[in-house]
């Protein structure tokens, strides 16, 4: 180091910064490194808007320290816009069912949000053994590449109300045990023009994510999910009409 740098530091480290010494001025700064006319200068809040937007297209948003699910380039909204989305990979050609299957399976946190606390660890043991199989797996029916869409809150469930019936009856006991502002949906995969096809039920969204708790009525039965084995097509609505009449009686 040279004295007239060594005595310009010492005047600058003995006054706080606040001022050189007259008696030597300070270096000359070394010339500042050529930049291309396309290139900005360094911007805290730039760069972390930039590192928030690939983490936004990975699929995760970096919030307030937590992480929030996203969809694509916009967080999930769990409205039936996105459920239809979402069932919509079950009916594409190349679809691996048992993976996207598995991939909606509840946490406890998630029984736990969707019912109260003395059936929710029922629900989750008797579904249990449907997730370990490791077969569990919604699956359309050959030539089902429609779905349509029903849904309805643990309130409507409870008191039977709005589109309650569109969801099997044992929903009806079940009910009084599901949050009132959980919505769950019941849909069915049909072919093109058809109402009836395979149906399924438990499709909800919690905790920030899409989860399915297939008949969950049935865990009160002690029975499982049935998950694991050949969905059933749905059986279609029978026609009112007017009850046969008996045959008369002869006097």
């Amino acid at each position: 180091m040279t004295r007239a740098r060594a005595l310009f530091l010492s005047c600058v480290l003995g006054l706080g910064g606040a001022v050189a010494c007259a008696s030597a001025p300070p270096p000359k700064p070394p010339p500042a490194a050529e930049t291309s006319a396309s290139e900005e200068p360094d911007d805290p809040d730039a760069a972390a808007a930039a590192w928030a937007h690939e983490v936004l297209d990975g699929g995760l948003l970096a919030e307030g320290g937590g992480l929030l699910i996203a969809s694509g380039a916009s967080l999930m909204k769990g409205d039936e816009e996105e459920a239809r989305q979402l069932l919509a990979q079950f009916v594409a050609p190349d679809a691996d069912h048992v993976a996207l299957t598995r991939s909606l399976r509840p946490s406890t946190n998630d029984y736990k949000a969707l019912f109260d606390a003395a059936t929710a660890p029922k629900i989750e043991s008797g579904q249990s053994k449907d997730w370990a199989s490791g077969k569990a797996a919604i699956r359309p029916g050959q030539g089902q590449t429609e779905v349509k869409i029903a849904s309805a809150t643990g309130a409507d469930l409870a008191a039977w109300t709005g589109n309650a019936k569109e969801f099997p009856a044992g929903y009806k006991k079940l009910g009084k045990h599901i949050a009132p502002n959980a919505t769950f949906y019941r849909f069915k995969f049909v072919e093109p023009g058809k109402d009836t096809g395979t149906a399924y039920d438990g499709l909800a969204f919690v905790n920030g994510h899409w989860v399915i708790a297939p008949k969950p009525f049935r865990a009160l039965e002690g029975k499982g999910a049935g998950l694991d084995e050949e969905p059933a097509a749905e059986e279609p609505a029978k026609p009112a009409g007017k009850k046969p009449k008996g045959k008369k009686k002869k006097k």
